[in-house]
């Protein structure tokens, strides 16, 4: 019997047995491949029981008692996901999530994430889901992505550092000086935004928690020293949540500097959003002026000029100035 067909049949097997299934059963139901009492038989069994759970069927034996005997169950509990009780559509936007996760080839925990998928089509069975999976699999994988492999290399290793605390050294190529540096970093927590990943952590350079852009990170080294032994202790104030949800310009690259940008008419609820949750907001004539404390002004300039004829700096006057010499010298390449 072909192996996949074999473990199909052995886990329908111990899926549809009311108690334990005793090896002398299995070896019955599977004569070709269990047969005998040789090592290789069990041999080829535990590897199929391995093969099962790397799959997601959680195989185990079980000591018999008085109620039942011993033998290998399947926990079906432990299989089945319970009733989700949701709409067809939420479940096929549900498997489509998850499927777009996966095709786009960065996210870290993919063996899982395909292990769920499998669940939930077999508890679901949400019409369209698999077909809307499928769409989306071919739409993304036809979009080329530079570095997806080794973006998701780095973000397995960077997990695997942060749960062990072991400190990394990156070589890092900033965004704005193009300066390529080296840096060693104790690595507190990963987060995932606008499609791009970050990891936060105590930056040994700056002395200071910094953010760095894992498309940016030309090499990293896990410390191989005593790998079982933490090399930090994360700050007990550090909040990955407030780092996750702040904006390019509330990255730290110099000290605060309170800028305040002018909105025109008409106001747009999506423009006035994109200034995020700490931004004071006056709104007058149609318009507001909008007032941020920037750590990274270049990276609210390039915000601003973004958004076109809708939005212009007023304040610092530095940074005003920088707007209208960038916006001269776009004026200059367009002409």
């Amino acid at each position: 019997m072909q192996k996949d067909q074999r473990l199909l049949d052995l886990a329908a097997l111990l899926l549809k047995a009311a108690e334990p299934v005793s090896w002398r059963e299995i070896q019955e139901q599977f004569p070709e491949d269990y047969a005998g009492s040789g090592e290789a038989a069990i041999r080829k069994f535990e590897r199929d029981k391995a093969d099962l759970l790397e799959l997601g069927i959680p195989v185990r034996w079980v000591a018999g008692d008085e109620d039942l005997p011993a033998g290998y169950l399947i926990e079906k509990d432990e299989f089945y996901l319970p009733d989700l009780k949701l709409p067809a559509e939420d479940l096929a936007l549900l498997y489509l999530a998850g499927s777009a996760a996966l095709a786009n080839g960065t996210f870290p925990y993919a063996r899982d994430l395909a292990h769920a998928l499998n669940k939930l089509s077999f508890a679901a069975r949400a019409p369209g889901a698999s077909e809307a999976a499928a769409a989306a699999a071919r739409r993304l994988s036809s979009e080329e992505a530079d570095d997806h492999e080794a973006i998701a290399a780095r973000v397995e290793e960077l997990s695997r550092a942060i749960a062990h605390k072991k400190r990394v050294h990156l070589v890092y190529l900033g965004a704005e000086r193009r300066e390529r540096t080296e840096r060693d970093v104790d690595p507190y927590g990963l987060f995932q935004q606008g499609g791009a990943w970050y990891v936060v952590g105590f930056c040994h350079m700056r002395t200071a928690i910094r953010t760095f852009h894992l498309a940016r990170i030309e090499s990293l080294a896990v410390n191989p020293a005593a790998p079982r032994t933490p090399d930090f202790t994360p700050r007990r104030d550090f909040d990955l949540a407030d780092h996750a949800t702040r904006e390019t310009w509330e990255y730290a690259h110099h000290p605060p500097v309170r800028c305040r940008v002018r909105l025109h008419p008409p106001l747009s609820a999506e423009v006035l959003a994109s200034f995020g949750r700490r931004a004071r907001v006056e709104e007058e004539g149609g318009g507001a002026t909008v007032e941020v404390e920037a750590t990274n002004a270049e990276g609210l300039l390039r915000h601003v000029l973004g958004l076109g004829d809708r939005a212009e700096v007023l304040a610092p006057r530095d940074l005003r100035a920088r707007a209208r010499e960038l916006l001269a010298a776009l004026g200059r390449a367009l002409a």
